[in-house]
């Protein structure tokens, strides 16, 4: 039997769609001798090919275990409380605590795992049913898109429980890092993520909007979707990713006359060639009207946000039975029947519907696993937090009251045009 009730239909619905169609024939092809790929290989495609790839199973495992947030409120999130008992918190403190979309890690165990790893299988293999070089280019990019994070949601819920990613993304002395891995094979070239995003995407689509489809597994990377790519969709889908993230406390900062950003950015410096032009000029694309104000007024930027805290619920935790989320007064606040998902898609159950199990991973996070009373009160501050604020009303963050003195004093000195 599943430990985690809310997967077992999706489990059961993988088998039967993705065992019959596409699984016989990858196993066959793996049997018989193949061609390796090499990189001018790889940039070959079909403009005028209409195949399209299904990636139903994908969405599945998404819909099931990924919330979806909204447009950040802008508004710097609280420092959460101490746990019961205890004077140390062991959720995030950062301002960007209540942002980006979560993933209820601390199910995933491993007949799950299992599972995960037969998709990304799936995904490997998938070029030796149907030759890349078939494939349009927006085709291409949704694959190499999904490869790349089911790959990454695979290696953090395997490293789970942890709270943070930093030593995983830059490696020790003794372990590289995850991202230099060689743990793929596509047609017998071996690769890791990092041969993914910098040796196939940013190579052959050299735009910087590729950079919101690749999910870090943090709170300050890009949001994780609840639906896969797709080569219909994909520009539609990074557009969105790519305005929330901006628009977001993770995206862009203000301090005095500088904005800071994501240290992203500048990781990625080889998408901006002149950087410091390229990038404002980025940005602008995707702030609302009160954001790119204060960004053209800006003196300088500089890459200096980043939240390394993982992208889960109990903040790289797992459920204790006997915790306190089953007695605690936010636990019975989200009790079935209390709290509607306010469009935030969390689950959907055996259903996958809505209705009565809109709340299915919350209701069962809270009263089954009964989570530790400070990852109950983040649930409910995260949805309501979503619930309130949705795309169109991004605000701009509370400016500390010496600067708006400094900044009125300033406007007040300057003479008259």
């Amino acid at each position: 039997m599943l430990k985690s009730p809310f997967l077992r239909h999706i489990i059961l619905s993988f088998w039967v769609i993705f065992s019959f169609s596409v699984m016989t024939n990858i196993y066959k092809a793996y049997g018989e001798e193949t061609e390796k790929l090499d990189l001018q290989k790889i940039q070959t495609h079909d403009s005028s090919s209409k195949i399209a790839i299904n990636y139903a199973n994908l969405t599945l495992l998404y819909k099931a275990t990924v919330t979806r947030a909204r447009m950040s409120s802008r508004v710097y999130a609280q420092k959460a409380s101490a746990n019961v008992g205890s004077k140390i918190s062991g959720s995030s403190g950062n301002p960007t605590r209540l942002e980006a979309s979560r993933i209820f890690y601390h199910y995933i165990k491993e007949e799950e795992l299992d599972y995960i790893h037969t998709l990304r299988l799936g995904l490997e293999a998938l070029p030796q049913v149907i030759p890349l070089q078939k494939l349009n280019r927006n085709e291409q990019l949704a694959y190499w898109l999904n490869l790349y994070n089911i790959t990454m949601y695979e290696q953090v819920a395997m490293h789970y429980p942890v709270k943070k990613l930093k030593k995983l993304r830059k490696g020790t002395r003794k372990k590289p890092s995850m991202l230099d891995e060689k743990i793929l094979n596509v047609n017998g070239i071996t690769m890791s993520l990092n041969d993914i995003q910098y040796n196939i995407i940013q190579k052959i689509w050299p735009d910087p909007i590729v950079l919101y489809g690749m999910y870090q597994g943090t709170i300050g990377g890009p949001n994780m979707r609840r639906k896969a790519y797709t080569g219909k969709l994909v520009y539609e889908q990074l557009h969105d990713n790519a305005e929330e993230f901006v628009n977001s406390l993770r995206g862009i900062r203000f301090q005095g006359k500088d904005t800071h950003v994501s240290i992203i950015y500048e990781w990625n410096k080889e998408l901006f060639p002149d950087y410091k032009y390229d990038l404002r000029r980025h940005l602008r694309k995707y702030t609302n009207l009160r954001l790119t104000t204060r960004l053209d007024a800006s003196r300088k930027i500089k890459a200096k946000i980043y939240d390394w805290h993982i992208a889960d619920v109990l903040n790289g935790g797992r459920a204790v039975a006997g915790g306190a989320g089953s007695t605690n007064p936010v636990a019975l606040v989200m009790m079935p029947g209390t709290l509607d998902d306010g469009g935030l898609g969390y689950g959907g159950g055996a259903s996958f519907g809505g209705g009565a199990y809109a709340n299915k991973a919350i209701d069962t996070a809270v009263t089954r696993n009964r989570l530790p009373n400070d990852a109950a009160v983040f649930l409910k501050e995260f949805v309501e937090r979503n619930r309130k604020f949705k795309a169109g009303s991004v605000t701009i963050e509370e400016i500390d009251k010496k600067e708006l003195e400094k900044l009125k004093s300033e406007q007040d000195t300057k003479p008259d045009n």
